[in-house]
């Protein structure tokens, strides 16, 4: 039996447990959350033992799975690390960028598995656009575009995700996925352009939105569009532009190729996803069974590959070059 310790069980916590709690062979054993009735939940669901902090959680797991919010992140990983056991954590990494150095020590010197939680690397169709650009499917590539507007955002005023130092908004919650997944794709960013509102308390409820510009060191240049509204479209779309044609990766199941000179064709990917009860985020659920499938299956000994802290770590450093940008109106050098 594979025992997973659960700190926080907020709305990210209850969607990984739905999907621990599944698995032949697998256990909900502990949780903390500082509210006591999210705790308890957990504990009637699951029949967790409710622990009074990340060490106690760390301590009666062989997993931890840390899904608190962005800015106490530090204290599961401390505590899954000093325990040496088997880590998870959510995305981002952290809130703090004074802390992101130490995080990302304690993962380079970690001799067990660091996972960060980027689930759409765990998505069929994201697995498959990447071994396309692997093979050179779209030639030498140019020019990607993120569009991630969400026109359903309903946090408000006191909720710590309004709270632009405790969240880091749009640009350090919601956009990294895909921050990753341009690192992914391109590797390192050489330099960073972007406008954001940063959360503006002065706005009548709290809302968000950046546009940025960022080059990378292969020359690919990046234009990313990302916002929490509370009107207005909700999606998601990243399409790459090659000398071959463009390749398009959107909320549906399959992928989309515009060939040069050709007729757009649909690329078919496969399994149909999970139930995303309780998901918020625009059509990712299937990653996130995936993604706590791999994990589970990682702890009974199968070789699956995670996003690992510098993941977590150069993602990070992406959105902190995009605030600084935004904050100063200058260009930033990666």
């Amino acid at each position: 039996m594979v025992k997973f310790g659960i700190i926080g069980a907020g709305r990210m916590g209850n969607t990984h447990a739905s999907y621990l709690g599944t698995f032949d062979g697998a256990k909900i054993a502990a949780v903390y959350d500082p509210k006591p009735e999210a705790a308890q939940a957990m504990h009637d669901k699951y029949g967790a033992e409710i622990c009074a902090g990340p060490e106690e959680v760390a301590a009666a797991a062989d997993c931890v799975v840390v899904s608190s919010p962005t800015y106490c992140h530090q204290d599961g990983i401390r505590a899954a690390i000093g325990a040496g056991k088997v880590l998870f954590c959510e995305k981002p990494l952290c809130r703090d960028f004074t802390l992101a150095d130490e995080m990302l020590q304690l993962g380079r010197n970690y001799s067990k598995l660091f996972a960060i939680g980027f689930v759409r690397r765990h998505m069929f169709k994201t697995i498959k656009f990447k071994e396309l650009l692997e093979q050179n499917f779209l030639g030498k590539l140019h020019f990607c575009n993120v569009d991630l507007p969400l026109g359903a955002y309903k946090r408000m005023p006191g909720d710590w995700f309004t709270d632009f130092d405790k969240s880091g908004g749009v640009i350090i919650d919601m956009l990294a996925h895909h921050v990753d997944l341009a690192n992914w794709f391109f590797g390192p960013a050489a330099r960073v352009y972007a406008q954001s509102d940063m959360l503006d308390p002065s706005q009548p409820l709290p809302a968000d939105h950046v546009a940025s510009v960022v080059t990378y060191k292969n020359g690919v240049i990046c234009n990313y569009m990302c916002n929490w509204q509370r009107f207005g479209r909700s999606a998601e779309r990243m399409e790459i532009y090659g000398e071959k044609g463009a390749l398009v990766m959107d909320g549906g199941a399959n992928l989309t190729y515009y060939p040069s000179g050709g007729e757009k064709k649909e690329i078919q990917v496969g399994p149909v996803k999970a139930d995303g009860a309780g998901v918020e985020e625009v059509n990712v659920a299937d990653g996130y069974g995936c993604q706590m499938l791999n994990l589970f299956q990682y702890m009974k000994g199968g070789k699956k590959v995670f996003p690992t802290v510098e993941d977590g770590y150069n993602s990070l450093m992406v959105g902190k070059a995009m605030i600084e940008s935004a904050r100063t109106g200058n260009v930033v050098q990666m």
